[in-house]
């Protein structure tokens, strides 16, 4: 995968998760006391996660094009790990507030 590649993929991963956590506060607005309770607790879970997720593509972005291939490998396998967690957390918030999204 070159540069250009990682960094389009972890820029439409982000964008993709930052609409869906806005989605998430706007529905949230609507909602009972208690569910609101539990999106608030699983949102502050959910954006270091993301803010993680952007600083490795920070990283991606600000690598040298030369030394690409030296380091390619070690930010591919450090945006899979953000990714993942990223992708856990999401799943661990849409289980903690279904009623959202039925």
């Amino acid at each position: 995968m070159t540069k250009d590649e990682l960094l389009a993929k972890t820029k439409a991963t982000i964008y993709e998760q930052q609409a869906k956590l806005q989605s998430l506060k706007e529905k949230a607005k609507d909602e009972s006391h208690e569910a609101i309770e539990d999106a608030r607790a699983a949102i502050a879970d959910l954006e270091p996660k993301l803010e993680q997720a952007k600083a490795k593509a920070k990283e991606i972005a600000e690598s040298a094009d030369d030394k690409w291939d030296d380091i390619k490998e070690s930010l591919e396998s450090g945006w899979d790990e953000a990714s993942s967690k990223l992708e856990e957390g999401w799943n661990s918030l849409t289980s903690s507030v279904k009623s959202f999204f039925s």
